[in-house]
């Protein structure tokens, strides 16, 4: 009985954690000749409806990129309505009048519900009563625990981000992550600044 409970306990963190929000980054791409050109100053632009939540995303993110040693500026001190900003020229003024030599963008690329089918299993546990040589020890601890099948529902955020080089308006790195079953949108913001942030500088982009 001590073993099967010991099990289920084990099963039981198992789903917890499976439900716990995690954000990682399921595609990204950087541009080599890019590696080790300083992106000195970055204008963070969130292209998201709820200004609330694009003030959050622009904090975070320039809270990341200056904990890494880079000047970063919200684009919401500039842009407070970004719908008044669809032309071009207006955006390279504001780009102009911050100094910045990195623009990152980052927008909503799809919200769904995933269902995953976990197939059932049988786990092997040693259990703690006496074994009367070698022959008892091998028998008792092939005691097998059944675990039913089940489907597994999870909340997927993607998110998409790109940074360009202002010098010559290349692309230098895209990414696009995923959260799963994140409790708000603050959590999310914190997590894909730090996954983002963290592969730029592995990509040489922050040095």
């Amino acid at each position: 009985m001590k073993s099967i409970f010991r099990v289920t306990l084990l099963l039981l963190m198992v789903l917890l954690l499976q439900a716990c929000s995690s954000t990682r980054l399921v595609t990204r791409w950087s541009d080599p000749a890019a590696r080790g050109e300083k992106l000195g100053k970055v204008l963070v632009i969130g292209l998201f409806r709820d200004d609330l939540m694009r003030r959050h995303f622009e904090d975070e993110f320039i809270t990341a990129l200056i904990a890494k040693g880079r000047q970063a500026e919200a684009s919401y001190v500039y842009m407070p309505d970004l719908q008044a900003y669809k032309d071009e020229k207006q955006l390279e003024a504001v780009v102009k009048k911050v100094g910045a030599n990195a623009v990152l963008i980052t927008s909503l690329k799809d919200v769904e519900e995933r269902k995953t089918q976990v197939p059932p299993r049988v786990e092997y546990v040693p259990t703690m009563h006496g074994y009367h040589g070698y022959y008892g020890f091998y028998m008792q601890t092939m005691t097998p625990i059944y675990t039913p099948g089940y489907t597994r529902s999870d909340k997927v955020v993607q998110l998409e981000t790109r940074v360009f080089s202002v010098k010559d308006r290349k692309l230098v790195w895209a990414g696009i992550t995923e959260s799963f079953n994140p409790s708000s949108s603050g959590e999310i913001i914190r997590e894909l600044a730090d996954a983002v942030v963290s592969d730029m500088k592995k990509s040489g982009l922050i040095q």
